[in-house]
Formats: C-alpha cells, structure tokens, sequence
C-alpha cells in the first residue's frame, strides 16, 4: 500500500480490474450519445443480482494488492447479509497471515463496521472460520471448545456470540455490542476444576477480563476514551 511509485492510466479496464470486489467494478458511462451505459467487465451485475461478493479476476492477487479487502469482504457480507464467492474464501484462508502488514487503524474500522451490521456474530464467525480472527482478537478464538459450569448451556465462545447477537437485536451502540463480546473473554484462563462441587470455577474472570480489554483495545488503537 506504499508504492514506489502512482501511474495513472487511461484504460478503463486497467482501472477497474484493480477494484477489489465484482460489485465495485462497475463503471457508467457518461458520454453524451452513450450516456446511461453500464461498463460490466467482470459479472459485477449478476453477482449483484445473485448477491454475491466475489474478487475481480485473481482473489489472491487482489488480497496482495491490500490485505484489508480480506476484512472488507467479511465486512459486506456482514452488513448486507451476502455470501462470499467459494474461490474468494479460499483466497482469504491462504492469505490471511498478510493481514499482520496492515496498520491497526485500518483494521478497527473494519471491525467496527462488522460489529456494527445487523450480522456481527456471523462476521466473527466468518473471521475465525477464514483464518483472520487471530491477527485480529485472538483472545476470542481462546474460548473455542471450553465448556462453562452447570449454570451455562454453551461454550465460553458460543457464549460470547449469543451476547452479542443479543446486543444487536436490541439496536444497542457499539461499545454496548463490544462490551458483549468480551465480557467473558477472560474465562478460558481463569477456568479450574472444583472437585468438591464437581464443576469448572472462573474466579476473577471479570477483572482479568477488564484488564484484557484494554491490551485488546489499545492493540486495536481505540482512544483511551474509549
């Protein structure tokens, strides 16, 4: 994303084969005579009809070109609700380590419009699924597979999910919807076996959590306000 150097070209397919996703490789044309002409080069129209999003032309180069547009497609399916081409979530999965390139800034704002869309759980779930989760919240990905006490049905990440689709349905603000997320986040490492009660303990999950937050949200660039 630092170029040596910035060539301009006037070759319209030049351009938009350089977009990152079908659906934003449409150009109109507005010379007179051809006004209202709709210049579709790679399928963008029909992925828009089947809603679909899909790289143009070789996801894995596009995902070289800037590693963000990886975050981006979870992001449009997120908050449109769309599904993401098959040969474009392989390329996701096999170039997700590139997001370690990526200034954090850029990945907040991402992340924040995921956890944002009316489908924030399916987009952490995307995230975690295609590879991306652990160079973003790799915390969340700790509370896979660990099973709470007898007073919780789900695991401490299907736990954190719920929570979060629960924020959602309600319309609640971001960090409303954040706070959700995380709120058991320490439990994967304060979890012990009580052998008198024949249970799993989690003493001290909440201010170990608290002080996980800020390391996950300073990581992340969030203001301290925030």
């Amino acid at each position: 994303r630092h170029p040596d150097e910035v060539r301009f070209t006037s070759n319209l397919e030049d351009d938009l084969k350089r977009r990152d996703f079908t659906i934003n490789a449409l150009a109109l044309n507005v010379v007179e005579g051809m006004a209202g002409e709709i210049i579709d080069l790679f399928g963008g129209q029909n992925d828009l009809k089947n809603k679909i999003i899909r790289a143009v032309g070789n996801p894995e180069e596009r995902f070289e070109e800037d590693a963000l547009r990886m975050l981006r497609a979870i992001r449009f399916s997120a908050e449109l609700g769309w599904k993401i081409s098959h040969e474009t979530q392989e390329a996701i999965k096999k170039k997700a380590h590139l997001l370690e390139m990526i200034a954090q800034e850029r990945i907040k704002d991402e992340f924040e419009k995921i956890i944002m869309s009316d489908n924030a759980s399916q987009g952490v779930r995307a995230m975690n699924e295609f590879g991306i989760l652990k160079y973003v919240i790799p915390e969340l990905e700790e509370g896979i597979g660990i099973e709470q006490n007898k007073d919780h049905k789900f695991t401490v990440w299907e736990h954190n999910l719920r929570a979060l689709d629960h924020a959602v349905s309600k319309k609640w603000p971001f960090f409303v919807r954040l706070s959700a997320l995380l709120h058991d986040v320490a439990k994967p490492a304060t979890r012990q076996w009580n052998e008198a009660n024949k249970d799993w303990t989690f003493y001290g999950h909440d201010v170990i959590g608290g002080k996980m937050s800020v390391k996950i949200l300073s990581r992340l660039k969030f203001s301290k306000k925030d």
